[in-house]
């Protein structure tokens, strides 16, 4: 037990006046005092076993009773009915077992593949080896389970070094509290956290993995296997499929190629070896092999194309395979992410990485015309599987990452073609993400440099694959509809000036004031007047019937202290158009009623005509009902001088603050655009953080150009594209200021 375990205390009596109310209050009341959580059953030995077969924790619990004091007798007698009832009732408890099992696995993470895992519930948690120890003792045969003791002491010294840590019961094992527990666990230096989570993720695959071999095993013996149908397929390899399960010859020898073959037939056919095959792919994968011969190479390559790939990786994670075949994988076993929207260890997040990239190519037509235009795979799915060796080596990982990837393609024995693509991938595997979502699309500056760094349309190609699946394999944080949009028009632009040499053209205001004259009549003779007032990037900015729309509201300019607010509902994102008279801090103004009203900015984008009107543009994630008509009702008063705004967001963050100091990190970039200086900063997505940011470059009187907005679980990378108010970029001077002000504003309003 841990030191925040709940006790369960089992008063026999022989009958139930044998012990007084007082009495039992006199028991139990010391223990509540004392602060633990102790639940407690008064019955006679008859009741107790008749609660057992109502109650499966009250069987299960019974399974290991301990007698602590009084009568030994009632005990005695208890035990010995008990007893008698699992034999009597040995299948149906067997199958309550299972079933229970069963319904907690489907509500449950994998603890040894996720970054955050419950010890006790989680699928390969504590309550696992207790299920094997239950059906151990109804089925009343013993067997090996070395392996699945040593793991559960991991766990079960982990949680009690939890326990104490927290001073409460607690089972998840929280990103927050892993450095604690860590420590006291004796790791002390600064990775202590990944030495305890790697075997704690170690621990629990050895559970998940060999507690589910010992529960068939043990059911069987019971319940009968399935029904044998006679049924042999026969594969190369000494291989054979036997009814629904691959075995291997007593004859074959084992040898690496033969493992392989294992794997590629568990992933093609989503069937799984026996135990007795498995221990014949341990013995295959037991020395290291310096080079990979073409048999291994070929399976291997296949089984990644398979539908069942995450199934067949983890089998090689179980088989040992990963060590034998790259010794380089052994870094990142089991290791932890210290990213908050990632889900899964490393290696974890690999194997769904390369299942996405098949499931991309099948489901989404882009990715599907983008793989077929390619050609070859082999190199986008290796790069999927490698894309994050680089983690854990203490430098930038895409860079790590492509010489150790490069090490290990020499190891599998792919061709120098084949490795270069491999290692391109792996260096540029955020490029797209990165820019998609921090950079300005309609700077043909941006365009130009993302095709020159990747040159290729096929790397081009597969790159754009492997970022979605990337994404998609990280976490609900890491992809959406949003996302999606900006990265498919980043792989248009860039793949036609990688293809053709072009750059994105500004569309020229003659051409795109007749197609707007020729959507909405109202605007003929006058669309290319207002085109004219607009800076060029406005152009190519949005949609066709938006722009309609947006100019629609500069053909009555709002006068001062009027707003227009025009909002168009997504499924997913609403974008927000603000029509007001331009002037110094508009964007932070209205960013701060943003703020007041909760709603969660993702895009920005400000324009202003020559005349003096400020277009302001956001997509924000869709806010409960009735949210607009509140943001409206804030907006006009906030603009018309009837909102304290400043004070009403210090109010409101005051009754958000989480408490913990906002610190953000500011960094000016000069050279990421010909027009602008781009200000990036990155912090925690707290409430009021863009109000602060732009509140603090208006204070220098910067014209924000472009602002993206970009959401990563609890961290946000927020960048701005600024002007001074001469229409020039930032001096070194001037960069300096802004780095000091938006960290001042930022302690202003959160670290009082």
């Amino acid at each position: 037990m841990s030191p925040y375990s709940d006790i369960d205390l089992l008063f026999l009596v022989r009958p139930r006046s044998e012990l007084s109310p007082a009495t039992l209050r006199g028991l139990l009341y010391p223990l509540w005092d004392a602060g633990w959580q102790v639940g407690h059953a008064l019955r006679t030995a008859k009741e107790a076993v008749a609660r057992a077969t109502q109650d499966l924790d009250a069987a299960t619990a019974a399974l290991y009773t301990r007698f602590i004091a009084g009568n030994e007798e009632h005990h005695i007698e208890f035990v010995d009915r008990f007893e008698r009832w699992v034999v009597k009732e040995r299948k149906t408890l067997v199958r309550r077992v299972l079933e229970s099992t069963k319904n907690r696995h489907a509500r449950q993470d994998r603890a040894g593949w996720v970054l955050a895992p419950d010890l006790k519930s989680d699928i390969g948690g504590l309550r696992d080896v207790h299920q094997a120890r239950w059906l151990t003792a109804i089925v009343g045969e013993e067997v090996e389970t070395t392996d699945i003791d040593a793991a559960y002491d991991v766990l079960l010294a982990t949680r009690e070094a939890l326990h104490v840590e927290v001073q409460r019961k607690l089972d998840r094992l929280r990103i927050d509290v892993q450095s604690r527990v860590a420590r006291r666990l004796g790791f002390e230096d600064d990775d202590g956290a990944d030495h305890v989570m790697t075997q704690v993720h170690s621990a629990a695959r050895t559970i998940e993995f060999r507690g589910g071999i010992v529960a068939r095993r043990l059911s069987e013996t019971v319940l009968g296997g399935p029904r044998r149908s006679g049924a042999v397929e026969r594969l190369g390899h000494g291989l054979r499929i036997e009814e629904g399960t691959i075995e291997v010859d007593r004859s074959a020898t084992p040898d690496p190629a033969g493992g392989m073959a294992v794997v590629e037939v568990v992933a093609s056919r989503g069937r799984f070896p026996s135990p007795r095959t498995i221990e014949w792919m341990k013995e295959a994968f037991r020395h290291p092999v310096e080079r990979w011969d073409d048999a291994t190479r070929t399976a291997f390559l296949s089984a990644l194309a398979g539908d069942f790939v995450s199934d067949a990786l983890e089998l090689m994670d179980h088989s040992g395979a990963w060590t034998g075949l790259l010794p380089e994988w052994t870094r990142i076993r089991g290791r932890a992410q210290h990213d908050p929207y990632h889900r899964y260890t490393v290696d974890g997040h690999l194997f769904v990485t390369v299942a996405e990239v098949n499931r991309a190519i099948a489901t989404m037509e882009q990715a599907h015309v983008a793989a077929a235009e390619a050609g070859d795979l082999d190199a986008l799915r290796v790069a999927a599987l490698l894309h994050d060796v680089g983690k854990g080596s203490g430098e930038d990982h895409s860079i790590a990452g492509e010489q150790i990837a490069r090490a290990m393609c020499s190891r599998m024995g792919l061709d120098d073609a084949t490795t270069r693509e491999v290692c391109a991938l792996v260096r540029y595997h955020l490029a797209l993400m990165d820019t998609a979502t921090r950079r300005d699309l309609d700077d043909g500056a941006v365009i130009a440099d993302v095709a020159e760094t990747i040159g290729s349309g096929r790397i081009f190609r597969l790159l754009y694959v492997l970022t979605v699946a990337d994404a998609k394999a990280t976490g609900p944080e890491a992809w959406s509809e949003w996302k999606a949009a900006l990265i498919a028009e980043l792989y248009r632009k860039v793949l036609d000036a990688i293809e053709t040499g072009r750059l994105p053209a500004r569309a020229d205001v003659v051409e795109k004031s007749r197609e707007i004259e020729a959507y909405d009549p109202i605007l003929a003779g006058r669309a290319q007047d207002l085109l004219a007032t607009l800076p060029p990037s406005y152009l190519d900015s949005t949609a066709l019937e938006d722009m309609v729309d947006e100019l629609r509201m500069l053909l009555t300019p709002p006068g001062r202290g009027q707003v227009r607010v025009r909002v168009t509902e997504a499924n997913e994102d609403t974008v927000i158009t603000i029509c007001l008279a331009d002037r110094p801090g508009t964007l932070a103004r209205t960013a701060g009623v943003l703020a007041l009203n909760r709603i969660s900015v993702r895009k920005a984008q400000a324009f202003s005509t020559q005349e003096g009107v400020a277009i302001e543009r956001f997509t924000v994630a869709t806010p409960p009902a009735g949210s607009f008509e509140r943001f409206k009702k804030d907006l006009e008063a906030a603009y018309s001088g009837r909102l304290a705004l400043e004070s009403r967001i210090e109010q409101k963050i005051a009754e958000y603050s989480s408490g913990s100091d906002v610190t953000p990190t500011v960094t000016v970039l000069p050279d990421e655009s010909p027009h602008s200086s781009v200000v990036e900063v990155r912090g925690p997505d707290v409430l009021g953080l863009l109000y602060a940011i732009t509140t603090a470059l208006s204070e220098m009187d910067l014209d924000i150009h472009v602002a993206k907005i970009d959401t990563l679980g609890e961290r946000v990378v927020d960048v701005f594209y600024v002007r001074t108010s001469w229409n020039e970029k930032l001096s070194e001077e001037q960069s300096r200021e802004v780095v000091r002000s938006i960290e001042h504003r930022v302690d202003r309003l959160f670290n009082r």
